[in-house]
């Protein structure tokens, strides 16, 4: 008899999860509340990233002014985006992907059971939706089942009259202006799209900076592009008083400063909410971080694994991904171990960003030597030729041997370009292998390259 496992979740930790038993010849169920796809696919990653592209478009547009003749009068307003073609844009790229993942399903016979998974037993959960209240007996299961949007105090008293990076996609307009709260990936990535399309911005950021845990090169570059662009920050600042009563909504900061907005939006990170899932029954604890796992995704009931932001380890969809796997391999009788130390870390705005490993200060706490080489994109022919010279390459290595212990990129294709930096810190490739490999010209890829001869 095949391994029975059921899987609550089908987002970036559960689906990839379930396709890796299945090819190791386990018997998958997938119990999914919401929609297939989960957070990354329906509300966040994807339709983030339709909205950026749209930003994209107009912060070309505005730069094709520069090669127009004058008087040509070519000049974009907010007023000329259709904010309804926009959301079904996004909804047509979310809809095809879902209907992708639904058929990918269907072919490799994973049984999907829709509803909310509650655990009657450590062998036995109880899937309650449209079909009633069915039972499912498993061998094994994995928690998958991501998080919601997190509201601190006091915004967290206005939920239902603010909004969030899950419901933003459906604002019924444009706002002319919006107020986020939070200055990581999340508030950035929404302040990056907001402003390009002509929303006047302003960020909101209890920590003294934004981007907190990354390099301060990262920090400074991205913050003083973004102020160039006319966002605007208010760091360290706690909320004193919300106020929606009136045609704006307000904030008053704990020193007086006053902010006004038509909406706000509250991207102050996400916390996970298992409740009505039985898992206190089953000896199961949890908070708002999650379950805990160890390094193989093992919750402490040896037959239940937790993957992805469900175990508060690395919120990102790539970490859910190959936790799924991990986890997946384990119960087939592998023992393999989740490493945070190689996952890339991305900011989809721009500037992009993308880090993995280590940074100066982080790898000097550990107790080691560094060096950090550095080369900016002005250098760079391919950057100058199109324009994108915003940025720099920067590699951290270990004084004694010239290992690499991490790199921090900004701009240009950054995201796409940490790979081969991922490869090279999991490999432990030294400054001389990285020399070795030969970078075409022109690239945006060659200031990692010209930052080994700094």
């Amino acid at each position: 008899m095949p391994i029975k496992v059921i899987v609550i979740g089908s987002g970036p930790g559960g689906y990839p999860a379930a396709l890796r038993l299945k090819e190791l010849g386990a018997e998958v169920t997938i119990v999914e509340a919401w929609e297939l796809g989960g957070t990354c696919l329906n509300r966040g990653c994807i339709p983030s990233k339709a909205f950026l592209d749209t930003g994209h478009r107009v912060h070309a547009f505005d730069g094709l002014r520069k090669l127009l003749k004058d008087g040509s009068g070519v000049n974009f307003s907010p007023e000329m985006l259709d904010w309804d073609k926009v959301k079904a844009r996004r909804a047509e790229v979310v809809s095809k992907l879902r209907t992708s993942l639904e058929k990918l399903f269907q072919a490799k016979k994973i049984e999907v059971l829709r509803g909310k998974a509650a655990f009657s037993g450590p062998n036995e959960v109880t899937v309650t939706g449209p079909q009633g209240a069915v039972k499912k007996t498993f061998d094994y299961a994995i928690l998958a089942a991501g998080t919601r949007p997190s509201f601190p105090p006091p915004f967290r008293d206005f939920q239902a009259e603010l909004t969030d990076s899950d419901r933003v996609f459906d604002l019924p307009r444009l706002p002319k202006s919006l107020l986020i709260v939070g200055g990581g990936v999340i508030g950035l990535e929404f302040a990056c799209f907001f402003n390009a399309v002509g929303v006047e911005v302003n960020v909101l950021e209890i920590l003294p900076e934004i981007l907190a845990g990354e390099d301060p090169q990262v920090i400074r570059a991205v913050r003083s592009s973004f102020e160039k662009r006319g966002v605007k920050f208010h760091l360290g600042k706690k909320t004193a008083c919300i106020d929606i009563s009136g045609g704006l909504k307000t904030v008053e900061l704990e020193d007086g400063t006053r902010l006004e907005a038509e909406e706000i939006l509250v991207g102050a990170g996400r916390s996970a909410d298992l409740t009505g899932m039985g898992l206190e029954a089953l000896g199961l604890a949890w908070d708002r971080k999650g379950v805990k796992a160890d390094a193989g995704l093992r919750t402490s009931i040896p037959n239940i694994f937790a993957v992805g932001d469900v175990n508060g380890v690395s919120l990102l969809a790539h970490s859910a991904a190959r936790q799924g796997e991990i986890a997946a391999e384990n119960i087939m009788g592998a023992n393999r171990v989740f490493d945070a130390d190689i996952v890339p870390r991305c900011v989809y705005a721009w500037p992009e960003v993308g880090s993995v490993g280590l940074n100066k200060a982080q790898a000097e706490a550990k107790g080691l030597t560094v060096r950090t080489a550095r080369s900016f994109y002005l250098g760079i022919g391919k950057a100058v030729a199109t324009d994108e010279t915003d940025g720099f390459a920067q590699l951290v290595f270990d004084a004694a041997d010239e290992t690499v212990l991490g790199a921090q990129l900004v701009g240009g294709p950054a995201t796409e370009l940490i790979h081969l930096l991922a490869l090279a810190v999991k490999l432990k490739l030294k400054r001389k292998d990285l020399k070795e490999i030969i970078y075409a010209h022109p690239t945006m890829a060659e200031a990692i390259h010209e930052a080994l001869y700094k």
